[in-house]
């Protein structure tokens, strides 16, 4: 069993039930409004939990009344979350909305993931990194705090996977030294400085990712699936064709399967199958934390979705 590392934010997530998303100067009525566990670092730490996964996690919340739900919550999961730091800032959160079709647009207040810097990662981080088989980062963290971990990482020797959103304001040469880089496909055309269309142009696009330093690019391709360029060439896996109600952390899920098999020893291609089926089970239900399937889910996927 692989041990991974976990390093990035954490979210209250206030979630707004609507028919459609408004238009600009439009006022539409919520169906519902609820109040969940979020941010991709956290997340991503949970999934990997379910899915059996022996789990470190580092973040920071507020001293307010959502930092004290979000530290509560990480109780429930068999995470190591012993270090996560408070900051005297509010905690962050993510405003989401999400239509009948289950799409969902969202606002991020950074809060206190921007008050995690390159002493807490040097000092709190290092003897995670240190006993980890593989680390696992986003981008919802200061850049300082994220550069210092792929200096610390490439100083140990250790596998540094990046899931890359949100990507703005970030450039393929900024991850030089990652093992493995994953956008999904708007997030490469903004770390590449285009627009990409169709199959030829986000291979190019992976292409110029991977040329900038890091070994292995992983393109999310929602519901086209994934693909995958490295030393064993160009990787594709199509999707799971399931029923999407709640495409939030989709993404997560899919990271934290991938990082299960490779932290495992798994093939690429079987680690990217393994990572659709985690996905697939995500979208099915609501919510961020709660839409996040266990191992047993994904044991007995065969029986209850199809591709």
């Amino acid at each position: 069993m692989g041990k991974v590392c976990v390093i990035g934010s954490i979210n209250m997530d206030v979630v707004m039930d609507v028919s459609k998303a408004p238009a600009a100067g439009e006022a539409i009525i919520a169906r519902s409004v609820t109040r969940n566990p979020g941010g991709k670092g956290e997340n991503a730490a949970i999934a990997l939990s379910k899915l059996g996964v022996e789990t470190a996690y580092y973040g920071c919340v507020g001293q307010d009344e959502f930092g004290d739900e979000l530290l509560e919550n990480l109780k429930k999961y068999p995470v190591d979350a012993s270090r996560v730091s408070r900051s005297p800032v509010s905690t962050g959160t993510a405003y989401i909305i999400i239509d009948e079709t289950g799409e969902n647009r969202m606002i991020v207040y950074a809060g206190a993931n921007e008050a995690i810097t390159p002493e807490n990662i040097q000092k709190i981080c290092r003897p995670m990194i240190e006993t980890s088989d593989l680390v696992l980062i986003q981008l919802e963290i200061t850049k300082e705090a994220i550069y210092e971990i792929i200096r610390l990482c490439k100083e140990l020797g250790k596998r540094l996977v990046i899931d890359a959103g949100p990507a703005h304001g970030w450039k393929a040469e900024d991850f030089t030294g990652a093992w493995l880089v994953s956008p999904n496909e708007t997030e490469l055309s903004t770390l590449v400085g285009r627009p990409l269309h169709g199959r030829e142009e986000i291979i190019a696009g992976a292409r110029e990712l991977q040329q900038a330093g890091t070994e292995h690019i992983l393109v999310k391709l929602g519901e086209k699936g994934s693909l995958s360029i490295g030393p064993d060439g160009i990787l594709e896996m199509p999707a799971y064709s399931v029923t999407a109600i709640d495409t939030v952390a989709a993404g997560d899920s899919y990271m934290a399967g991938l990082c299960k098999c490779l932290s495992e020893g798994m093939e690429m291609k079987a680690a990217m199958d393994y990572a659709s089926k985690c996905g697939a089970v995500a979208v099915t239900r609501t919510g961020a934390v709660s839409s996040l399937p266990s191992a047993e889910d994904i044991a007995r996927f065969d029986t209850i979705v199809a591709r």
